[in-house]
């Protein structure tokens, strides 16, 4: 882009004490000045700007500025950069390409008269920009050294107390441009998330084909209104005005009489949308609404939208992309929930593929979700008798009619949260209509003789409970070396709760060359009494080759079905257990079940391994607290993913129960993975025969963390770490499909962050054949 020459108008204050030919003055010693500008360029692109403006002596005046656009339906501030030069004062900030209206405001330290000439806008190489930023930053400190030791000062306190990434921020601070490099006070500003956001999702939509004359599908979006806030429903119909691509009907659906609000919201569309208002002769209420709107649509795609919500600016290109790449019967994405005034994030809810483990024990997603039409009407839309929990009821009748479903990895939704909406208003009558409609969902799709759905921990959490198999047989595994105190503190875990359990499970621990006396007549003392087997193996700790030799031996072709693989400082806490994790197999597609393990101080030790996350894998959510408050009632965690049932690459053999069939037929742990790993690699493997790993969050047991191995020093492994990265490269790079791509991947805490760390792509799932499961693509 060339540099534009703009003309610059005083918005506030309005007062001019004196125009020229060649500039204007304005009295500055009460308030800010406010610019706007004329004209300003249309379809500018994305990309770093430099506004110029001619002010007289800039040298001798101390200033700040702050751009405000209008973007994506939201008045948003972006940061501005100011240096001064001869006569002139220079203004860099970013632009995302879809600002309107902007308005610079100029903050001067004390009275001052600006004298206000000719204004040039140009794009800037952000490369160059950078390094002169840089080399003045060196030169400031090179001359006045006191600045350079109060630097180096200030830089071994922030290793000591924030590491690498308190570097990476300050560094940032100082040379980076970007709108949204402000510091931790800001983090939470929905406005640097909505330009974070686009950024991101313009990236990933290029590379996605879009070919709308022949594959992608036609979208309509579904809006009941029913007594909105004028502002609030402004916003929205601004989010739809500036979607990148305004291929999309919009019907309205006005839930009884409303005169007044239609006649504003006549006067919000005008021009850019194609729209019908639709009102109902009486306040029926949103599903009926709904309803009606969808049976005026005349897209293959619904997308029912909240009258007080805000949509991405890609949303409509997002899915006309996303159903291009892939042919589907039901999209989703996305949110950040906002406060009640849409200024504040309150969390993020980024999602990996669909799950429907998880759905039916905590209904995790919400927006946005695009339906094929011909699904929909089959499904029968939404009930029209449920006041609360009708759009949980209506996704699962869809869900029991779609072949295939993909998750769209980008934030395309911005969700009010107030007191007013009806989830905060019939609370009571969530878990009722939830609860039914999944007891249904299961009814309908499986074969099982009987179940259970109970309510879970907290709010909007079930419990679900599948009859476990016929003819289970279940061998548990149990290495050891020496260890007493851990051994005999596991083994009466195990033993104390046989009564609770229909289950029944054999117990071998394998000896490694235990030469503890205490430890050996304990062993021996518990074989005799047959509560346990022992099995002796002699040669250099591998835990794959130990499991694999005891299994072998002592397992298959013994009439088992499952084996549970179990460390020796494993202490069980949930009575009932091995019941619970038996009844997980009853699904069909489950191949490995685990638990939430806790550290004995109480937080967090596994809830599912992230491939990819902070490295080769890790367990994500480590060293979250158990607990909401002490002995309270246990923490939901991130959209309740400590407490749900839901499917992960892998979970930890640290407590784990497999499939024999599915262990026995990819060969059993690999032993070219001695201490590290072997447990995610297994379930990987088993995962790429199309059986889940499932974490069952209602079980849970404490872990005392490799106590024997950590006092011999033997779980070092970097030989393993680097056989897996070489093994899953490719996995590690795409990132994990079960875990958000908005999320912070470089820590093991649930936490929105600014940079994308992986190629991420579509991710989707098909029906299998019987059971009301999916299996990825």
């Amino acid at each position: 882009m060339n540099s534009v020459v703009l003309n610059l108008v005083a918005v506030r204050p309005e007062t001019v004490l004196q125009r020229t030919d060649q500039s204007v003055i304005y009295d500055v010693a009460y308030e800010d000045l406010d610019l706007a500008f004329e004209p300003f360029p249309e379809d500018i692109p994305f990309g770093l700007y430099r506004l110029s403006i001619e002010i007289n002596a800039a040298e001798s005046i101390k200033l700040s500025a702050q751009l405000r656009v209008e973007s994506n339906g939201l008045q948003e501030p972006y940061r501005v950069i100011v240096e001064k030069r001869e006569g002139y004062v220079d203004f860099f900030f970013v632009l995302m390409g879809n600002e309107h209206r902007p308005v610079l405001t100029i903050a001067v330290d004390g009275p001052s008269r600006l004298s206000i000439g000719v204004a040039h806008l140009s794009r800037v190489s952000t490369t160059r920009w950078r390094s002169r930023r840089i080399l003045q930053w060196f030169k400031t400190r090179t001359t006045r050294p006191q600045i350079l030791w109060e630097d180096t000062r200030s830089l071994v306190d922030d290793v000591r107390h924030g590491g690498l990434r308190e570097i990476h921020r300050r560094y940032a601070e100082t040379v980076n441009p970007s709108i949204w490099s402000e510091r931790k006070r800001f983090d939470q500003r929905l406005s640097r998330i909505v330009r974070a956001t686009s950024v991101t999702n313009r990236d990933f939509l290029a590379r996605l084909p879009l070919n709308v004359s022949s594959n992608a599908s036609s979208l309509s979006i579904v809006i009941p209104v029913y007594r909105t806030p004028r502002k609030w429903l402004e916003e929205l119909v601004t989010s739809l005005r500036h979607q990148t691509n305004l291929d999309f009907d919009v019907i309205f659906v006005l839930d009884g009489p409303q005169p007044d609000l239609k006649a504003d919201l006549k006067r919000m569309l005008q021009g850019g949308v194609g729209y019908q208002i639709l009102t109902l002769p009486e306040n029926r209420g949103v599903a009926a609404a709904t309803n009606a709107g969808i049976r005026a649509t005349s897209g293959e795609f619904v997308l029912v939208v909240d009258h007080d919500d805000v949509l991405e600016r890609h949303l409509v290109e997002a899915f006309h992309r996303a159903s291009c790449a892939i042919s589907a019967d039901i999209y989703f994405a996305d949110e950040v929930i906002a406060d009640e005034n849409m200024q504040e994030m309150r969390s993020v809810a980024s999602r990996g593929t669909f799950d429907i483990r998880y759905y039916l024990s905590h209904p995790y997603i919400v927006h946005p979700i695009f339906v094929r039409r011909a699904i929909a009407e089959q499904a029968g839309l939404f009930d029209e008798a449920l006041r609360v929990s009708h759009d949980v009821d209506f996704f699962l009748r869809c869900v029991a009619r779609a072949d295939r479903i993909v998750q769209i990895p980008l934030v395309l939704y911005f969700w009010r949260t107030h007191e007013a909406s009806l989830g905060h208003k019939a609370i009571d009558s969530v878990y009722e209509n939830t609860s039914a409609a999944v007891r249904s969902y299961i009814r309908d799709q499986t074969k099982w003789p009987s179940f259970e759905v109970r309510a879970g921990v907290n709010f909007n959490e079930l419990e679900i409970r599948p009859p476990i198999p016929e003819d289970i047989r279940v061998a548990i595994v149990i290495p050891t070396k020496n260890g007493l105190s851990v051994l005999r503190q596991c083994l009466s875990s195990i033993q104390d709760r046989v009564p609770f359990n229909r289950v029944r499970a054999d117990v071998f621990v394998i000896d490694h060359e235990s030469d503890d006396p205490q430890t050996l007549s304990y062993l021996r003392s518990e074989q005799e009494s047959g509560r346990i087997s022992v099995v002796p193996y002699v040669g250099k700790w591998n835990y794959s080759s130990i499991n694999n030799t005891a299994i072998a031996t002592q397992v298959s072709s013994r009439g088992y079905t499952h084996i549970v693989l179990m460390n020796n400082d494993i202490e069980l806490v949930t009575n009932d257990w091995l019941d619970r994790m038996s009844a997980e197999f009853s699904w069909g597609d489950v191949g490995v079940v685990g638990c939430c393990l806790l550290y004995p101080k109480s937080t967090i030790q596994h809830a599912g391994v992230v491939i990819g996350l902070g490295g080769p894998a890790d367990h994500i959510h480590r060293f979250a607290p158990y607990s909401q408050y002490l002995n309270g009632p246990r923490a939901p965690g991130p959209m309740s993913s400590f407490v749900a049932t839901r499917d992960y690459s892998a979970v930890t053999a640290a407590l784990m129960m497999v499939s024999l069939k599915e262990f026995e037929a990819v060969g059993g742990l690999d032993e070219k993975l001695a201490i590290g790993f072997n447990d995610t690699d297994l379930c990987l493997r088993i995962g790429a025969r199309g059986f889940h790993s499932t974490y069952l969050g209602g079980v849970v047991a404490i872990h005392h963390e490799s106590v024997t191995r950590k006092s011999t020093g033997g779980v070092e492994h970097p030989e393993d770490s680097a056989f897996f990265l070489k093994r899953y490269d490719a996995l590690i790079k795409e990132g994990d499909p079960y875990y958000g791509s908005a999320l912070d991947w470089t820590r093991t805490t649930y936490q929105y962050s600014e940079i994308v760390h992986k190629n991420f792509g579509l991710r989707s799932v098909r029906r299998r054949s019987s059971g009301g499961t999916f299996a990825i693509d």
